[in-house]
């Protein structure tokens, strides 16, 4: 391995300000990398990648770098790869419904862009105030509104990226059916950069609607009466639950009037529920004050049985899609947190680590997944011989 050969040779290729020495805000698990490049475009990064592969360094894409806490503690860690500027392309096709997104743009850019054309990228996933659309799609983030237009994995169509060893490639055509067999875009689509460079993606995007509408009532509501009352999302934030309206006028009052006859609430409209709705989602106050976060993930009636008797600082649910995140502000031993993957796993969930202080992730698979880690190893194996890519951070260490 030679970093010096690898800088030597890629100073010869691209532009004087590609090359940055490390600064802390680079360091992942309390790794600090040897170099940082900075791509200015797409070729740029194919040079970079080949001549990373190459020598056999091991490398880390970010863009904000506001979600370097997920994952398992790095194996290697010579190159953060910063695509901060590497392809902002936001373009959105409103007649067809569907829009391609650079990997540097942030998803609050795409979405007000989007609002020009009275569309919207039908997401909200945790940190999205502070997330790049690489961010979001190299890790499948999403939220409540899943339920409704499914998560961010399935409303992906195609997308390009650069394979550790440089090579430019696509999955996906754009066309919602495009495949047999193994469909390769979904395993980018939450692969954490394990796989390769996603640095564009083509979705479906939506309308935005006439009428938006929050509920918020103290308690919890039974799952098949929130089923009955059809929010297109639901969240219960420290036992306060939000329920999300939206559609045209006449339907979203019907939908109220019904929330009305089993329980009371504030309502709030239009761009005061729109603006409360990513606050909540968004998560910043949990991700940002709480040592620990854990994600449990069951099936949706059985997520209560899950959590019963766990007392966590912050919790935030999502009934409707069987998901909960738990904040602690103190540490968690490990004890603690393999019992409650135990029983997760007998009602046939798991647990991810999402946060936690680097003793506990240094003693723990983070991702909680046991099944299937022979296939996964394999996949790497085919696109990532080298272990060029995030070695180590995703699920199973590989």
């Amino acid at each position: 391995m030679s970093l010096e050969k690898a800088i030597r040779i890629i100073e010869g290729e691209v532009s004087n300000d590609s090359i940055r020495e490390p600064s802390p805000g680079y360091m992942v698990d309390g790794l600090t990398p040897k170099v940082v490049l900075y791509p200015r475009d797409v070729d740029e990064l194919s040079i970079m990648m080949k001549n990373i592969s190459k020598e056999g360094l091991k490398v880390i894409p970010m863009v904000n770098r506001s979600k370097l806490f997920l994952g398992n503690v790095p194996k290697g860690y010579d190159v953060a790869l910063d695509l901060g500027r590497v392809h902002r392309v936001i373009e959105p096709d409103p007649e067809e419904m569907v829009g391609v997104f650079g990997v540097s743009a942030s998803l609050m850019d795409v979405q007000r862009e989007l609002s020009r054309f009275n569309r919207r990228l039908p997401i909200d996933p945790p940190l999205s105030s502070r997330s790049s659309i690489g961010g979001v799609f190299s890790c499948n983030l999403f939220g409540p509104l899943a339920y409704t237009f499914m998560s961010t994995r399935d409303i992906t169509l195609r997308v390009r990226a650069v394979m550790p060893d440089g090579t430019i490639v696509r999955w996906g055509t754009g066309m919602i059916k495009d495949v047999a067999g193994y469909n390769i875009k979904r395993l980018f689509i939450g692969s954490c950069g394990s796989l390769g460079v996603v640095y564009e993606a083509m979705t479906k995007i939506a309308a935005i609607p006439e009428v938006v509408s929050v509920a918020r009532l103290n308690g919890e509501l039974d799952l098949l009466i929130m089923r009955r009352l059809k929010p297109v999302g639901t969240v219960v934030i420290n036992g306060t639950t939000y329920l999300r309206f939206e559609g045209v006028k006449e339907e979203v009052e019907y939908r109220l009037g019904k929330l009305s006859e089993v329980s009371k609430s504030g309502v709030f409209y239009g761009g005061e529920a729109d603006d409360l709705w990513y606050r909540l989602t968004s998560m910043d106050e949990l991700f940002d004050n709480y040592t620990t976060v854990l994600k449990v993930i069951t099936p949706q009636y059985v997520l209560g049985d899950a959590l019963k008797g766990v007392r966590a600082d912050y919790v935030v649910k999502m009934p409707v899609l069987g998901e909960a995140y738990l904040g602690f502000r103190e540490p968690l031993n490990l004890d603690f947190i393999n019992s409650l993957r135990t029983r997760v796993s007998e009602l046939g969930g798991y647990v991810i680590t999402m946060k936690a202080p680097l003793d506990v992730k240094r003693n723990i698979d983070v991702w909680g997944l046991q099944q299937n880690l022979d296939i996964m190893a394999k996949l790497k194996s085919v696109f990532d011989p080298g272990n060029t890519m995030c070695y180590g951070r995703f699920v199973g260490g590989i």
